[in-house]
């Protein structure tokens, strides 16, 4: 049932007496369930523990725990003061749980009260018929198995796990048996017993639009969805914040037994807007909703959101945040392959290493992650564009699409409000866009998951939240030269596509975390053992010897020496590349990835304790948002020069100074008076030559003051 309110405005003075907010024992309560639980595993592996005490929320392999199929989480709670549901017949009470991996069956003393299936979305569940006063059991049976080893067996996966099941970064790696070893099942977030009156708020979706983003003209729709017992008129209390406006509404509605929604109109106002960190402040209001049966509280919700507006313009190859053309600098991530183990500190620690890497988005990596980063991205003012966890190759039985549009359904109501959300993408590298399939797999079948990908797309399409809804990352835009293919020195010729999701090469962490992967300091060189432990850790060596051509050393600390400079390399010369087509076509890069997962050997720039490689330092340097570019055309001294500016700011520079630095001879030349506009790129030597000047330079831009306002330095082999 749906029904569209009429506002009544309330002065300040008539809402204070409503007090929306009363958490007493009489109308809300909230009971955190995390702690200690008791976990029994069914059919537990040769040699480990049945029943173990565990802590949740958390991975069951967090407490080292190898299993994957069922398992029996068990705990019992007491509410404190309750009375017999048959007396107490004005409240009801809920079991949330934040996130379970993968298909939950949940009872409260023996008595079924729900099931759920899906790694990422939060559920929520009624036990009011099924509490006691005291003591009550609560159990809850959750299945995570891994998929059956049968012929070609990821290319028809049932799971939707994205890169949590299978992924080159997982444990075992895409293509070996053991690539889905520490299964990621158990419950990785909150449970929280809640106490509510008669009408219950399911969720609140608010679509924040911008009608003039010069004079911050805003207005918004808001959905309430209500789990009502009761019959009768309601009143909704509406109150939006942040720290200059403080605003309250109110209205009252008829509601009947059921779950129905409520659609009202946030009226139009000047608001602040939410700005990504590099262009401004990512000003965001609360939202508090509160549901009232005769002045007394029943529920109430809240959430942050954000006023802003993104658009992308495919033919032009432009992206647009509050109507300004804007380059993205993005980067690729997964926090963790164990999403319980990342605490909302995690996430903004993580964030804050990639502001100070000059990185301007986020692209959530084949997976839905914990809701602390979303948080954290809102406040912090990091662009997402969020993936389903589609990763690659899926079964195309009915059923299974069916379920796959019921989870993006969950995804987008559970991430409906977050401001930092641009995009929202359906599949990577989908098996009928993936054509290098068929050399992986017998049975490939060059329409696999069309229907699949169609329909995923299309449930993403009905969010109508007015944010970029892409059918899939596709491989075009995942060039990968001087890894897969080519010679990283391709990228520069121009993109074919408007935006690159993808590009890197791997690097080993230190010396210390490879020792750690093989379990011994190994004999060099190294023995095919030692490899097949390093493939296990995500280690590629076809790539890395016969395509990148890393030279071995004569030592495995000369061997990690050599992997970090070739990404270093690759990053550096990459970045620079492709941000020479601002405004060319390509309005986004996101290098991949960020971190470690886990302790492996992969394409990150932080190993998994976020220890920075060379290859940080030169992305942090490459995507500084004013970057004066050098190229050479030629080889040697006698090489004509080639030097553009870039300036991804809102900032314009004037009578800016520019050095040419060799760092061999110490020789300076300088150009000045330079003006520098914001948001452009210009080119400010073409095909010039300098005679003398040798591969080791920096290009540094001072302003007015003479203070450095940018630099970029070249080492020989990076020319």
């Amino acid at each position: 049932m749906i029904i569209r309110a009429v506002l009544i405005l309330l002065t300040v003075s008539l809402l204070a007496s409503c007090s929306t907010l009363q958490n007493t024992s009489n109308t809300l309560y909230r009971q955190s369930l995390n702690g200690d639980w008791r976990l029994t595993l069914i059919k537990p592996r040769p040699g480990t523990e049945a029943t173990s005490l565990v802590s949740v929320p958390s991975n069951w392999t967090s407490s080292g725990i190898e299993h994957a199929g069922e398992a029996i989480y068990s705990r019992q709670f007491t509410i404190d003061n309750h009375p017999s549901p048959k007396i107490d017949s004005e409240h009801r009470y809920w079991l949330d749980f934040s996130a379970v991996d993968y298909a939950a069956k949940i009872s409260v003393n023996n008595q079924d009260v729900g099931r759920h299936t899906g790694y990422f979305s939060p559920f929520s569940l009624d036990i009011s018929n099924a509490i006691t006063a005291g003591d009550n059991q609560l159990t809850v049976v959750v299945s995570s198995p891994n998929e059956e080893l049968t012929a070609d067996w990821s290319l028809n996966k049932t799971l939707i796990k994205g890169v949590l099941s299978h992924h080159d970064t997982r444990p075992g790696g895409a293509w070996s048996d053991r690539g889905q070893d520490r299964n990621s099942g158990g419950i990785w977030g909150d449970v929280t017993l809640r106490k509510t009156g008669l009408v219950a708020i399911e969720n609140v979706k608010v679509n924040a639009t911008v009608i003039n983003v010069t004079q911050q003209q805003t207005q918004g729709n808001v959905a309430i969805s209500l789990d009502s017992d009761y019959q009768g008129l309601i009143t909704l209390v509406f109150s939006l914040q942040n720290d200059v406006k403080d605003e309250k509404y109110q209205i009252t509605v008829p509601v009947i037994e059921g779950k129905q929604t409520i659609n009202w109109q946030l009226p139009a106002a000047q608001r602040s807007l939410w700005w990504p960190w590099d262009w401004g402040t990512p000003d965001l209001h609360k939202l508090t909703v509160s549901a009232l049966i005769n002045d007394n509280e029943s529920d109430f919700s809240q959430q942050n959101i954000g006023f802003r507006t993104f658009r992308f313009d495919d033919d032009s190859g432009v992206f647009y945040v509050n109507n300004q053309a804007y380059f993205i600098r993005g980067t690729n991530y997964i926090a963790s392959q164990w999403l319980g183990s990342v605490s909302a500190q995690n996430y903004f620690d993580d964030i804050q290493l990639m502001r100070h890497a000059n990185i301007n988005s986020i692209r959530v990596h084949g997976h839905v992650a914990g809701l602390a980063l979303y948080q954290q991205a809102d406040k912090l003012g990091m662009i997402i564009w969020q993936d389903f966890p589609l990763q690659w190759g899926y079964s195309d039985e009915p059923d299974f699409i069916r379920d796959a549009v019921s989870q993006v359904r969950d995804m987008t109501d559970m991430l409906y409000n977050h401001a930092s959300i641009a995009f929202w993408c359906g599949q990577n590298e989908p098996p009928w866009d993936a054509t290098w399939m068929k050399y992986k797999y017998p049975s490939y079948q060059s329409d696999k998951n069309i229907d699949l990908t169609e329909a995923v797309y299309q449930q993403l399409l009905t969010t109508g939240d007015t944010r970029i809804v892409r059918k899939a990352s596709y491989t075009a835009e995942h060039p990968w030269l001087g890894w897969y293919s080519g010679s990283y020195k391709d990228y520069s010729n121009k993109p074919k596509t408007a935006i690159i999701s993808e590009f890197g090469a791997q690097a080993m962490p230190d010396y210390h975390a490879v020792i750690d992967m093989l379990g011994e300091k190994p004999a060099w060189p190294l023995s095919a053992e030692a490899i097949e432990q390093l493939n296990y850790h995500n280690y590629q060596p076809r790539e890395t010897l016969q395509i990148a051509k890393i030279n071995e050393g004569e030592s495995l600390s000369q061997f990690v020496i050599n992997s970090q400079e070739y990404q270093r390399l690759v990053t550096k010369y990459a970045v620079e590349q492709l941000r020479l087509n601002k405004g060319l076509g390509l309005a986004a890069i996101y290098q991949f990835m960020f971190n470690d997962s886990w302790n492996s050997i992969t394409w990150s720039v932080l190993d998994v304790e976020r220890k920075a490689k060379p290859g940080y330092f030169a992305l942090q340097q490459a995507y500084q948002p004013l970057l004066a570019i050098f190229r050479r055309v030629g080889e040697g001294e006698d090489g004509l020069i080639s030097v553009a500016i870039i300036n991804d700011s809102l900032t314009d520079h004037h009578n800016v100074k520019m050095q040419i630095k060799d760092n061999n001879s110490l020789v300076i030349w300088e150009i000045k008076n330079l003006n520098i506009k914001a948001n452009s790129q210009f080119t400010v030597l073409k095909n010039q030559l300098v005679a003398g000047l040798s591969t080791a330079i920096t290009l540094t831009l001072f302003d007015q003051q003479d203070n450095v306002i940018s630099k970029n330095e070249y080492l020989p082999q990076d020319l």
